[in-house]
């Protein structure tokens, strides 16, 4: 059963943590609700089992943003430190991370959405980091952006502090998948479901390695995953499963061994 008593909802679904942010009417991330998150993220990565972290959100927007008032110098220190859990949590997560974003994702709520590794929008969905224009700068996304839109457009967005919509995310390459107003149910299920068909060891092997060896020359990463290959991967039960799933025309049954 999920938890009702708390800001983040917290379900496991055939495998996959289905975590779901309520906190109407606009889905501010104070720190409590960044807490909230980080503990529950770091409580997904805890189960061996789990092939997957999907967040979602009820109500208007994805996020609004983080509180403007707990940004007060007197206030900054506590509410970095949740923002930092949260954030380092996401980045390191074992799981894929996939995220569905229906209305507005801005500020903090625009670098949640950007810790996503399969990003859905729906076609009503917004994205920006206003922040700029309240004399503040958005940490995840002068750390991170540039590595997904690339330097001159992730200065546009974050000193800007316009409004993107999800086709203009979409073009830009952050969004993933963009959907239909009404059509992100099936399409959140149709993502869950290609990676429930993965081993949950194998899975987190496999994210694992594309964090660990992103930025790293080519050929020294190369050598890596194919050490990785014959070293740990072959040593698993799950290789000799996939083998024989795919001779006997079956789906495999995984051991997480």
């Amino acid at each position: 059963m999920p938890d009702t008593a708390t800001r983040v909802r917290y379900q496991v679904r055939d495998e996959v943590a289905l975590l779901t942010l309520h906190a109407p009417p606009v889905n501010i991330l104070t720190a409590a609700v960044m807490e909230e998150l980080a503990v529950a993220v770091e409580r997904a990565v805890a189960d061996s089992s789990l092939k997957a972290i999907a967040l979602q959100a009820e109500g208007r927007a994805f996020s609004a943003g983080a509180d403007v008032g707990e940004h007060r110098p007197e206030q900054a220190p506590a509410m970095i430190a949740m923002f930092s859990r949260l954030f380092r949590a996401l980045g390191a997560s074992p799981l894929p991370v996939v995220m569905a974003v229906d209305g507005a994702a801005l500020g903090a709520g625009f670098e949640l959405a950007l810790m996503a590794d399969i990003l859905l929008a729906s076609e009503r969905a917004t994205f920006g980091q206003p922040e700029i224009r309240l004399g503040f700068f958005a940490p995840v996304s002068v750390a991170g952006l540039s590595a997904r839109i690339g330097v001159a457009r992730a200065i546009e967005v974050t000193t800007t502090g316009r409004t993107y919509s999800a086709a203009e995310m979409s073009a830009m390459g952050l969004v993933s998948r963009l959907v239909p107003a009404e059509g992100m149910d099936s399409a959140l299920t149709a993502v869950l479901d290609d990676l429930r068909r993965a081993s949950p060891l194998i899975m987190r092997m496999n994210v694992r390695l594309v964090r660990q060896l992103h930025g790293r020359p080519f050929e020294a990463a190369r050598q890596e995953a194919e050490r990785v290959f014959l070293e740990d991967l072959m040593g698993t039960e799950e290789v000799r499963e996939g083998i024989a799933s795919f001779y006997d025309k079956r789906r495999p049954v995984w051991t997480n061994r």
